[in-house]
This record gives C-alpha cells, structure tokens and sequence, in this order.
C-alpha cells in the first residue's frame, strides 16, 4: 500500500541558526543551497545569526548578496532557540526545514516534501533502528537520557526532538506563540505542543557524521535544559487548569 503524499507543499523555507561558524560557513551554505536548488520547487533560506563575534556576519552577507533567495535575520544574543523562533517567524513557504549549519541532508530535504497528508511535521530521528548515529558515546547517551524524561514528563511518543526537522508553516503558526522556551528546547517544545494538539508527527532514520565537535560544551547545558523541561512542565500544567475550568 502506497503512502497518499501531498500535493500541497509548493514551496519551502530553510532557516538555519548560526553563531561562529567562520570556519565552516562557506561550505556549508554552498552545499546547502545547491541541494535546495536542486528541487524543482520554489524556495528560500534563512540564516539566523545571533551574536556572532567572529566574520560570520560578514560571511553571511557576501554570500548572500547575489542571491535572491537567501536572507539573514539577526539576533542581538547567542540563543540558538530565538535564533530558531524568529527563523520561524519569518519564513513565509509552506514547508518550514530547520537543518543546522554542519547538519543537513539532501535526503531529509527529499523526504519532507513529500510529507503525506496524515502529518503535519517530519523530524530525522537519530535513534531508529536504521540510523546511523557517529557521534561519541557521551552525546549518545544525553540524547538517549533526554528523551526518557521527555516521555516522562510529557508522554511524547517522539524517539528524538533535536536536529533536522520540517514542520508546516499553518501549524507552527497555531503554535508558536505559546512556546515559552528558548536557547536549547524551543524545538522541543514546539513539537510537544503540536502533538499534543492531536496532530502527527513522522519520524524517519537520521545520519549523523559530525563534522567538527559541538561548539557548545554538553556540561553546560546540562542543567539549563534540565530547569528549561520542568519550567516547560509546570507551564504546561497550568495551562491544563485552565483549559480544564473552562
């Protein structure tokens, strides 16, 4: 039995956050745009900088210059949730792609535009059998820890929240205003809000091949993320009041 797909994506946005990312910038956008432009669908990217203290910015600009298609927003702080939000927020296509600087794939570009009508977002999970994951066994085990109290504290059924995903621009929008959280679970929850509004959500294998370590230190974020998740919780709960006095 085939999967109905639909017929409506006829365009999409890719936003992208980006902080320091001198060294590999360049590359990646190239890459980046090439596989987008390599769909025959109209589309644009967005680049996301937020408080970059390197050349990014200069970067950014030169290559977008001479492009029609591509734009920069800029975020006066590093926060890669705002960065992500207000991407978010501007894009302005059916299809929403956030992909990261040195983490995209032409295959998961393919395969969110053929999103079929059942879901409203495609997230590239890195915990499915067929995934490929290379990271170190210290962020594997994050991820792994992070998505147990995830289901948890919100009884998802998502395998993985973090990374690339695609998410219609008519859902986000019903949501988006009500994601209370920044810096390292904006996604997160914007995806838990939407799957707890009775919407799907598809999940398909990921492949991760790092190619440089991450440039934020996991220890760190840690603790934020974990304060971020029981905010998020408490938030949620009392929203449930609420909608339950009604």
């Amino acid at each position: 039995m085939f999967m109905k797909t639909n017929n409506m994506i006829n365009n999409f946005s890719v936003v992208i956050p980006v902080f320091n990312e001198e060294e590999i910038f360049l590359d990646s956008a190239k890459k980046i745009y090439n596989i987008c432009k390599q769909v025959d669908k109209p589309f644009e990217i967005i680049f996301s900088e937020n408080g970059s203290s390197d050349n990014t910015v200069n970067l950014i600009q030169n290559f977008i210059d001479d492009k029609d298609s591509c734009f920069m927003i800029r975020n006066e702080i590093a926060n890669y949730g705002l960065a992500l939000k207000n991407g978010f927020k501007n894009a302005k296509n059916d299809l929403i792609i956030s992909f990261d600087i040195d983490y995209f794939s032409q295959k998961f570009l393919e395969e969110s535009l053929k999103l079929s009508d059942e879901f409203v977002a495609i997230v590239a999970s890195k915990r499915m059998g067929e995934s490929e994951d290379q990271r170190t066994i210290v962020r594997k085990l994050a991820t792994s820890t992070f998505v147990l109290i995830l289901k948890i504290l919100f009884q998802t059924s998502l395998s993985d929240t973090h990374g690339m995903k695609a998410i219609r621009r008519d859902n986000m929008l019903k949501e988006i205003n009500n994601v209370i959280s920044t810096q390292d679970i904006f996604d997160t929850e914007l995806l838990i809000r939407i799957e707890k509004s009775g919407f799907k959500i598809q999940e398909v294998p990921a492949k991760v091949n790092e190619m440089r370590p991450s440039v934020s230190v996991i220890f760190t974020r840690i603790p934020r993320t974990l304060k971020s998740l029981f905010k998020l919780r408490y938030q949620l709960f009392k929203e449930s009041l609420k909608t339950n006095n009604l």
